[in-house]
């Protein structure tokens, strides 16, 4: 079976109209890059010229927020929206969308721009060279006269893995701007499609899980550049990373059975340690590590079980299924299918979420017995508890919705509604004020202006936590999937 071919099954099997593009790792022609380029000799006249007159975008009427009088206002105060430039991609920075006509440079966006009236401008679209000036300026870094860019050093970010366009979005999250995108993969004809992120508690680096290629890739989290990369197992589901930083694991979302093991890795030199195999292992998807980093967690789709391993040992402490229906040859009913796995802050509760039976089922770290089955919405895919310990939070991926979860009485507290189309993340702030839901966004959208194009964006969705309400839609590239946030 080939990578393509195995990537296309394993969307299929895994129930997401997973729509992506196969080409060139879904990267279009971009514009020429000229490092001499200055914002105020050159890009800023375009924007006197097209985009400054009175109703528009100068520093009075400031439709949609945007202030397009200096670099600034631009770059760090965005729109009403957010982020309208990310320094270093022109592609998938939101202003482009609405002055590109073609779709072969990236999505295009209506309204199109500029859209003044006689006698400033005939309301026509840029000149292509025009454009594609403003586009290499942003691929350099849109930098100000001084040769700054914007958002270049920030310590609080959340890591989202754009599956569908192989880049992996940081988002600051003092303002809820979307900053960079940091390219994965190395794969020229196929999408390397990172699935799952993983940030260490030190903030140093973060790993991503490239599930089309096998690899597992190390990145410097300060300066987003890639250290190494590590063949893995096949297809590479969850990173878990032990709490010192030193030591990390993988699981193994292969979905025919055949390689039926997670395994471990050193993070300092990227070097396999152990292969860690139970026959219950089928399809294992998610995991966690215990806060005394002694025991991972780790559910396995198609076997429907939860696997306790020791850290330390690397051995299999226990197996348990999500069901007393389940058999224990690792093959599964098809009822269940236990996809994640979260746990209480003090490590009290495990909570397992099953997209086929759409409940989460709270396993009971002492007993070691599954105590409690919680309904959820519609093929709940990962959950998180906040810092405080008071709620859980799951994501719907079918019901484009978010269950609050009681955990002191582990019930059903609320269900927030369009919170974004296909929920699939979730990940709190360290102050617990705010957690960000991550949406596939590959049927409908929740974006202020739909794009059109080979690729088109999701969203990120933040909810606050003291009224369960969402505040925003973060857009971003296509299939916001995996998402960490820095301690």
């Amino acid at each position: 079976m080939t990578k393509l071919t195995f990537f296309i099954f394993f969307i299929l099997f895994a129930g997401a109209l997973y729509i992506v593009s196969f080409s060139g790792c879904n990267e279009s022609p971009s514009a020429p890059q000229s490092e001499n380029l200055t914002f105020t000799g050159d890009i800023l006249p375009i924007f006197e010229a097209h985009c400054n007159y009175p109703g528009c975008h100068n520093s009075t009427d400031k439709q949609s927020g945007i202030n397009l009088t200096n670099w600034s206002s631009i770059m760090l105060n965005g729109s009403d929206f957010g982020a309208e430039i990310v320094p270093y991609n022109a592609k998938w920075s939101h202003i482009i969308q609405h002055i590109n006509t073609d779709t072969t440079l990236g999505p295009v966006s209506e309204p199109l721009m500029p859209k003044a009236k006689a006698p400033y401008t005939n309301g026509m679209p840029l000149n292509r060279n025009i454009l594609l000036k403003i586009m290499s300026w942003i691929n350099n870094g849109a930098k100000n006269d001084n040769g700054e860019v914007a958002f270049s050093n920030i310590y609080r970010k959340a890591f989202i893995t754009n599956q569908a366009s192989d880049y992996i979005a940081v988002v600051n999250l003092d303002n809820m701007f979307l900053t960079r995108y940091v390219v994965v993969g190395e794969s020229e004809n196929t999408l390397s499609a990172p699935h799952n992120v993983a940030v260490d508690n030190q903030g140093k680096y973060f790993y991503v899980t490239l599930i089309n290629d096998g690899f597992i890739e190390k990145f410097d989290a300060m300066t987003y550049q890639k250290l190494n990369r590590l063949y893995i197992v096949s297809a590479p589901g969850h990173v878990i990373i032990t709490p010192d930083g030193s030591k990390g694991y993988v699981t193994n979302y292969n979905i025919n059975g055949a390689e039926r093991y997670i395994r471990s890795f050193n993070t300092a030199d990227m070097t396999i340690i152990n292969t860690i195999s139970d026959v219950t292992m089928n399809a294992t998807h998610g995991g966690r590590i215990t806060t005394d980093g002694n025991l991972l967690i780790t559910t396995s789709e198609l076997g429907e079980y939860i696997q306790i391993i020791n850290t330390h040992t690397d051995a299999v402490e226990q197996t348990i299924p999500v069901d007393n229906i389940v058999p224990p040859t690792g093959n599964g009913t098809g009822f269940f299918r236990p996809i994640a796995v979260s746990l209480s802050t003090d490590d009290r509760y495990a909570f397992i979420t099953c997209d086929r039976s759409n409940d989460v089922r709270v396993l009971d770290m002492n007993t070691r017995t599954i105590i409690r089955i919680i309904p959820t919405g519609l093929y709940p895919i990962q959950s998180e508890c906040s810092p405080d310990n008071k709620w859980l939070y799951v994501a719907n991926r079918n019901s484009n919705s978010v269950t609050v979860i009681d955990v002191n009485t582990l019930t059903v507290y609320k269900t927030i509604s369009n919170v974004g189309a296909q929920p699939h993340g979730v990940a709190f702030t360290a102050d617990g004020k705010y957690a960000y839901i991550t949406c596939e966004s590959v049927s409908g959208t929740f974006v202020h202006h739909p794009a059109v194009g080979s690729s088109t964006p999701g969203t990120t969705a933040v909810i606050n936590v003291q009224n369960h309400t969402k505040v925003k839609n973060i857009e971003m590239a296509s299939f916001p999937a995996g998402i960490s946030i820095t301690r």
